[in-house]
């Protein structure tokens, strides 16, 4: 199998059959986690449990604080914006002291931005690892019976997207390859991308994607804008079709790609929120007075296809095959 995510064939036939086939889902159950939703909701008697989790892989001090980043951002698509965290760390060998200590503090300094409790952290030396790999779990317990956010686009809908594509990746490429990029780059450019570290959360999007009218949300991060944008059409069952000039991204990660030859709209983009809408327009609106970069990039249909325009050119969108972090050609 490739690195990173599996393929959504591999996961429906060999993930989700096997768990909602052969496995046990409680009727406690109201929303489970599946493809395209890392996300699941418990309902009890007078309380919900909303927990969700990622993982993120890496050797940049930020590998830690992209996983916590993205399991928080989950809760927030689905509307809920507090959050205790578990944290699970598996390390090399080789790697020093030092090395997990600054990793953990930055993961620490962003639980503390974006208010997140760690409440457990377990940290394992595995033989044969390359690189660190944090698993993050966030869960938050609600009293009473508060609403969540729709998980579903409707036809007829607006895609908005939030801030820019590529802003994790960006992040990871130089925090990891920083003297590769020197190479060819000013160490200002540089600088400028590895500060893209303080767009990472959604949450402040989220909530006012919410209060302005959204119907529903999705996280983008790995196989990049291209693979969220098929997720959030097949988990709502819609088509769409998405103008590729009106995608936002930041000169920066160009820059990155081009280095590396690969491609800015499959890249890890943890950082950027799917929004489907009636009104598009008031939310960018929102959003853009709150500081928040905000575009519509497209519309949703009744139809299957899920179609990427760029001029007189069309690209039928496909399930993601890998995440472009994860190439051959970044060595």
């Amino acid at each position: 199998m490739n690195t990173g995510k599996i393929s959504e064939s591999i996961y429906k036939r060999s993930v989700y059959k096997t768990i909602h086939t052969t496995g046990y889902q409680g009727n406690d159950t109201m929303d489970g986690a599946g493809l395209g939703a890392d996300c699941a909701i418990l309902a009890f008697d007078d309380a919900k449990l909303v927990t969700a989790q990622a993982m993120a892989n890496g050797k940049d001090v930020l590998v830690g604080a992209r996983a916590l980043h993205h399991a928080v951002n989950h809760l927030a698509a689905f509307g809920y914006t507090e959050a205790k965290v578990t944290v699970s760390v598996l390390v090399p060998e080789e790697l020093r002291e030092i090395k997990l200590r600054n990793m953990l503090e930055k993961l620490v300094e962003q639980a503390k931005a974006v208010g997140a409790e760690i409440a457990n952290t377990e940290v394992h030396v595995l033989p044969g690892l390359a690189k660190m790999v944090v698993n993050c779990t966030a869960s938050e317990l609600l009293a009473g019976s508060q609403d969540s956010c729709e998980t579903k686009a409707k036809p007829g809908q607006d895609l908005i997207m939030t801030k820019w594509i590529g802003l994790e990746g960006t992040v990871a490429l130089v925090g990891e390859k920083l003297t590769q990029l020197q190479t060819r780059y000013p160490l200002q450019l540089l600088e400028q991308a590895a500060d893209f570290e303080r767009f990472l959360s959604v949450i402040p999007e989220a909530a006012t994607a919410i209060k302005s009218g959204a119907t529903a949300m999705h996280v983008v991060r790995e196989g990049g804008v291209f693979g969220a944008l098929w997720e959030f059409a097949q988990r709502s069952g819609v088509g769409l079709v998405v103008d590729l000039k009106r995608i936002p991204v930041k000169q920066e990660t160009i820059e990155v790609c081009e280095f590396f030859d690969i491609n800015p709209y499959e890249l890890l983009s943890g950082g950027s929120l799917l929004i489907a809408a009636d009104n598009g327009m008031d939310i960018v609106a929102a959003l853009q007075q709150q500081g928040i970069a905000a575009a519509i990039i497209g519309k949703t249909n009744d139809g299957n296809d899920r179609v990427v325009i760029n001029g007189e050119e069309k690209r039928f969108l496909e399930p993601a095959k890998h995440d472009e972090f994860y190439s051959e050609k970044i060595k």
